[in-house]
């Protein structure tokens, strides 16, 4: 028997059916109250005009981009500008130094970094930010590039502008609100953090190879994520690290059980993983 929800048209086992597509798409496991959800999937239907729930479940089975469309209206991105300040203490005091000193030759050296799941964008700006105070970027002995991706398009639509409020600002360290410009009520990122970073749509569910980075971000992404599709993007973050390459979790995110090697490494209260040199010789790179 079904039991309909507190919203009129949409149905416990409609919406059990809606969690397991998501999930299946985007590999994100909602966990939000049936009552709340149905609300928001009524509003989803009336927003694009679409009759009813069987109506959706029907696009969203043949549609990635109407599971995109309905996962901007239900996945909650929080962040804010160094959103965990152990995190970014250990990439400039520990990360930076030890990939500077593995540079060799008068060379430029290349950075690589990827922000998964980035949100509106203070994630990579933030990490941009801390790198240009920790190694001369734009003196000719660095090359960064910074990858940003995020499933939702409207929030990279706003990580693209790199505008802000004034209370987004709050936890910006106050010599790095510099790299800010004001505009009217608002603070614009400077040319020299936002030419650092290139944003592009990406669903983390989907394997796609994008080459290999000496760190990546992946903060507070693997806790929304099922067990399963958890392990799997673990064992991707494994490959798209360069050997010896640097792996970012959120505070209280702990790796699953996976059969990839990673190197646990204590900072204060912060922990990095980080993918063994030797992995290279072993998988024959």
């Amino acid at each position: 028997m079904h039991k309909p929800s507190a919203s009129v048209g949409v149905l416990e086992h409609e919406l059990s059916e809606l969690r397991l597509i998501l999930e299946r798409q985007t590999g994100v496991l909602l966990d939000t109250p049936v009552e709340t959800l149905a609300d928001l999937v009524s509003e989803f239907l009336e927003s694009r005009h679409i009759g009813s729930t069987s109506d959706l479940l029907g696009r969203l089975r043949s549609s990635e981009a109407e599971c995109e469309g309905l996962a901007e209206r239900l996945f909650d991105g929080e962040t804010r500008f160094f959103r965990y300040p152990a995190a970014f203490e250990s990439l400039a005091k520990q990360v930076l130094p030890d990939l500077q000193a593995r540079q060799s030759g008068d060379h430029p050296g290349r950075l690589r970094i990827w922000s998964a799941g980035c949100s509106t964008g203070e994630e990579p700006y933030s990490i941009a930010m801390a790198v240009c105070e920790a190694v001369n970027c734009n003196g000719g002995r660095w090359n960064v590039h910074i990858v940003a991706g995020d499933i939702r398009r409207q929030a990279l639509e706003v990580a693209e502008r790199g505008l802000y409020p004034q209370a987004a600002l709050e936890h910006v360290p106050r010599q790095l609100q510099a790299y800010f410009a004001r505009v009217g009520e608002h603070f614009l990122v400077k040319p020299r953090v936002r030419n650092l970073v290139t944003f592009a749509a990406r669903n983390l569910a989907k394997p796609g190879y994008i080459g290999q980075f000496d760190c990546i971000f992946c903060m507070d992404v693997l806790t929304h994520f099922s067990a399963t599709q958890r392990t799997a993007l673990v064992q991707r973050l494994h490959l798209y690290l360069q050997p010896g390459g640097y792996l970012f979790l959120g505070q209280s995110e702990k790796l699953p059980a996976v059969d990839v090697k990673f190197n646990r490494q204590k900072n204060a209260e912060y922990t990095l993983y980080q993918k063994p040199a030797a992995a290279a010789a072993r998988s024959g790179r």
